[in-house]
């Protein structure tokens, strides 16, 4: 004889089977929290990976358009350009509209549309070249960097402030210049070497003092120590902000209007730095040498070091452990230092 259930009880059953008790939802969250846990920093260093690739990847084509530039024009593209650290294109020794060499390398990085719409008689900074400047180009910026990708408020000089309502899009990288201030001064503690001048400077080595500079264009010749030991542009991050060894001391620094756009002055000079990178080496020589201080430093926010690009064209990661008299050779195109091509 068939024993009737009691009515719902099949139904009470069935709903009981259907889900999961409190303790089995926990032991589930804890087992996904444990493999979040588990495959995150492998996911983000796969992701870093990738950052650092493209970012090397950028300063390649940079490569490639240096060597374009001076195919067509038999010079190198100077650091900077324009008063008061460089000459412009008739060859006066001091004047002119200045600019970036960014900007001259435009059309060896397929923007010539960027290019066209520079205006090459006014300054970078002028109302006329509002649109080419701020032109976003993915070239000039590294993925692994924060921050804003436009500089508010342009100038000349950091210590004027030429345009305060105009804006302009800006780069991670920058061309080198020398190792230190390149006119310092006999005053001035930081007398290493100030005329160790690097593959782009159009200021010579023979040069004496601020007022006796004949500057010219760069010529590959010139950088005798060897061109695969010869820095062009090197990683100098988040510009818009000022970075201290992994700290954000400063979000807005004067010397953005002038440096951080990629249509700005365009080269830095080199500094070492004291441990923890908050000042420069007074002796020129010192502890911190990359992802010190993107001041006037090499810096990246790569785990380890920053990207450089040599002359030859080919690209290189710099250690945070780099030696301060390895910088001064990288930096100098002409002091006859006997190092080796970095690995």
């Amino acid at each position: 004889m068939r024993v009737r259930e009691p009515k719902g009880s099949v139904a009470r059953q069935r709903a009981n089977s259907a889900g999961f008790t409190l303790v089995e939802l926990l032991v589930v969250i804890a087992i996904i929290g444990l493999l979040i846990a588990i495959l995150l920093p492998a996911i983000q260093m796969a992701l870093e990976s990738a950052r650092r690739a493209t970012c090397q990847n950028n300063l390649r084509q940079l490569g490639a358009a240096v060597n374009l530039f001076e195919q067509d024009n038999d010079y190198l593209p100077s650091a900077t350009y324009g008063t008061p650290y460089a000459s412009f294109e008739t060859g006066l020794p001091l004047g002119g509209t200045g600019g970036s060499p960014f900007t001259k390398l435009l059309l060896y990085l397929e923007q010539k549309n960027v290019y066209d719409l520079y205006n090459w008689e006014e300054e970078w900074f002028s109302p006329g070249n509002q649109p080419a400047v701020n032109t976003p180009i993915s070239i000039f910026r590294c993925p692994s960097s924060p921050g804003i990708g436009t500089q508010m408020g342009l100038a000349k000089e950091p210590t004027s402030n030429d345009a305060p309502t105009r804006t302009a899009a800006i780069t991670d990288y920058t061309a080198v210049y020398s190792f230190g201030y390149p006119v310092a001064v006999p005053n001035d503690p930081m007398m290493y070497d100030i005329w160790a001048v690097s593959a782009l400077s159009p200021a010579p080595e023979e040069s004496q003092g601020f007022f006796n500079i004949k500057y010219r264009f760069p010529r590959r010749k010139d950088s005798t120590d060897g061109s695969s030991r010869t820095f062009t542009f090197v990683e100098r991050a988040s510009p818009t902000e000022r970075w201290n060894a992994r700290r954000r001391v400063d979000n807005n620094p004067v010397s953005a209007r002038s440096w951080a756009p990629w249509s700005g002055r365009g080269c830095t000079w080199i500094l070492s730095y004291e441990a923890g990178g908050e000042n420069w080496a007074y002796t020129g020589i010192g502890p911190c040498n990359v992802n010190c201080n993107n001041g006037q430093g090499i810096y990246a926010f790569h785990p380890g070091g920053a990207n450089a690009l040599f002359l030859d064209g080919s690209v290189h990661f710099l250690s945070e452990g780099l030696d301060g008299n390895l910088l001064f050779a990288y930096v100098s195109r002409s002091r006859g230092e006997r190092i080796n091509a970095p690995e």
